[in-house]
């Protein structure tokens, strides 16, 4: 496949991000004022944008779907701990994303599927698909700085939650290690999925 240049390699990585945060921001203070979670103006980001846009770019990517668990165990355990060793650098979040459990009944319910459907399921699907299996092995880049590359474009397509970046990034490393090794893209993307489903059950136990 043609390497892409850098240019173009750095709006394909951004502009879905820039996309989804301009719905993200148009919804959450009109779901501020109704008094409902804003995080509801994410998962409309990733469902209306977001997804569709990042597998429709992807499309051309098949990978086979069997999953390396020598691939799988490290990764996971990378991205699960890696993160925690800069979290605590992050500023307060200004735009807050997590359940309220403390919200009505029916909207911490609201919230908490559409945690699982866009935050555990759809999102990091796509993601993977695209920053890893689309955008990563087109990167005009030298094997050992491509992952590196790749993770930090796609914590600063976090443009929604950009208190976030170094954790996202530190985050994502081991994700295009991994997805840079034979039958690593199914691992990768298994890895996110897991990591986001973990931080529901932290947030909601």
């Amino acid at each position: 496949m043609n390497p892409l240049s850098w240019p173009r390699a750095i709006a394909l990585h951004l502009l879905p991000g820039a996309a989804g945060a301009l719905v993200f921001a148009a919804l959450a203070p009109v779901l501020a004022a109704a008094g409902l979670p804003i995080v509801w103006g994410m998962f409309a980001a990733v469902l209306l944008v977001l997804a569709p846009v990042e597998l429709y770019l992807a499309r051309s990517v098949r990978p086979a779907w069997a999953v390396s668990w020598r691939v799988l165990l490290p990764t996971l355990a990378a991205a699960a701990l890696l993160p925690g060793l800069v979290q605590w650098l992050e500023p307060a979040p200004w735009w807050p994303l997590a359940v309220d459990t403390a919200r009505p009944g029916w909207q911490v319910a609201v919230t908490i599927t559409g945690w699982v459907v866009c935050f555990v399921l759809v999102g990091p699907v796509a993601e993977e698909v695209y920053f890893r299996g689309y955008l990563l092995p087109r990167l005009p880049a030298r094997t050992a700085l491509a992952a590196p590359a790749n993770a930090a474009l796609f914590a600063a397509y976090h443009l929604w939650q950009p208190w976030t970046w170094l954790t996202v990034a530190v985050f994502a490393l081991p994700l295009a290690v991994a997805a840079g090794r034979p039958r690593g893209l199914p691992a990768a993307v298994l890895a996110h999925v897991l990591v986001n489903l973990v931080m529901l059950v932290a947030m909601v136990r």
